[in-house]
């Protein structure tokens, strides 16, 4: 089969040996599309973490989706012949193909079943960014919080966030760049909304946040975002730092507003969370997130499609709004 491999430093596509047979707990897939997401390229350019899941044949690509062909022994029957959406790093493999390939081998507990209502390619880059959301809510309330401030606004984590926080009735500000940002959360039901480049920005996020008891701060830019909120934060809050894509600009802050203040950052991972780590509950995150992902906070924003073959140009794309290159294996 075809697959994009990582030889010399390089991506390149290649002919590489086909799973035809499914390991204990595991599925191959005839892959439909994968999303490049931001992680994706993230450690094409840095080492991966300790503990990160290695493909056979070193295939790139962690999410995708694609349908299920063969399944191995110990795996529930609802995912025999079904679509499913997948991260691959949610289950520790030896035996893993990774998603940028025609087809796929990954263990069951990285996928969620698909509805037949939906249109696969629409969660070709959605796991990843359903699951953490999904473990931050369940860790913060064991936690105590209360509400959640959002910086990953109208990404697709973000909106991810909001999907569950309106299932589950929790308070969530979600911090917008700008107008356009602010109309789609709306859209899509946020009622706690505060835009960076209004005037009254300062004064909106205090008082929402105190009047919700905000002490939860999904952070999933960094930098800026991230050192003008923090004097604006309640006291006694956790900053749960997940995303770095504003670290072009430097995190800078008075060490006494952490003391006075009473503030907390420590470093998220879906990975590092009990509903990832323990077998059972993982298993019934993917059941409660395939009951879910019908709704429209859950789906992929496709950009432009490209081939295997055009793995440079897909990784150079930048789409509007979110909008995410996908790769397709037909």
């Amino acid at each position: 089969m075809k697959a994009i491999v990582l030889l010399n430093d390089k991506l390149t596509v290649q002919n590489i040996e086909k799973p035809t047979a499914a390991a204990a707990g595991h599925l191959i897939l005839k892959m439909n599309s994968s999303a490049i997401n931001s992680g994706d390229k993230f450690f094409l350019k840095h080492p991966t973490p300790p503990g990160t899941v290695k493909s056979l044949y070193d295939v790139k690509g962690v999410s995708g989706v694609g349908e299920v062909l063969q399944v191995g022994e110990g795996v529930p029957n609802e995912y025999k012949g079904k679509n499913v959406t997948f991260y691959r790093q949610l289950q520790f493999s030896e035996s893993v193909v990774g998603s940028w390939s025609e087809y796929a081998h990954v263990h069951f507990l990285d996928c969620a079943v698909l509805p037949e209502s939906v249109d696969p390619e629409d969660y070709s880059g959605s796991m990843v960014n359903i699951i953490t959301p999904y473990a931050f809510l369940k860790q913060i309330i064991a936690e105590g919080h209360k509400g959640i401030i959002s910086t990953a606004g109208n990404s697709a984590t973000g909106i991810a966030l909001l999907g569950f926080c309106l299932t589950y009735n929790f308070p969530l500000i979600s911090i917008v760049r700008n107008e356009d940002g602010r109309k789609e959360l709306e859209k899509l039901g946020a009622k706690n909304i505060v835009v960076q480049r209004d005037a009254n920005f300062n004064q909106q996020l205090t008082e929402t946040a105190l009047a919700l008891s905000a002490t939860a701060i999904f952070d999933g830019v960094g930098g800026q975002t991230l050192s003008t909120i923090l004097p604006l934060i309640p006291r006694s809050s956790v900053i749960y730092s997940y995303g770095y894509i504003g670290d072009s600009d430097p995190f800078t802050f008075h060490t006494s507003t952490l003391a006075v203040k009473n503030i907390t950052i420590k470093p998220f991972a879906n990975t590092s969370t009990e509903t990832v780590k323990d077998p059972e509950k993982l298993e019934k995150a993917l059941k409660d997130i395939g009951e879910l992902i019908h709704m429209p906070h859950f789906k992929t924003k496709i950009g432009k499609k490209f081939r295997l073959e055009e793995i440079d140009e897909a990784l150079k794309y930048i789409g509007n709004n979110g909008k995410k290159p996908v790769l397709y294996h037909g």
